[in-house]
């Protein structure tokens, strides 16, 4: 019987600086260059999105939208 595998949505995960820090921890840790890669892409979008929101909230908390 085959295991079916989850997909995670890391990018979704790393909401904050101290998951951030600890996952590229992790992956220091492994040693795996690719993965390390990946990570730095995924911290990337991580904190776009997170400027991006804070950027939408201090729009409509001041009444720009």
């Amino acid at each position: 019987m085959a295991e079916k595998l989850l997909s995670v949505d890391m990018v979704s995960m790393l909401d904050s600086d101290e998951l951030i820090r600890e996952y590229l921890l992790q992956v220091l840790a492994d040693g795996d260059i690719n993965e390390l890669i990946r990570a730095f892409g995924y911290v990337a979008k991580a904190k776009g999105k997170t400027e991006m929101l804070r950027h939408e909230l201090d729009t409509t908390t001041h009444g720009y939208a």
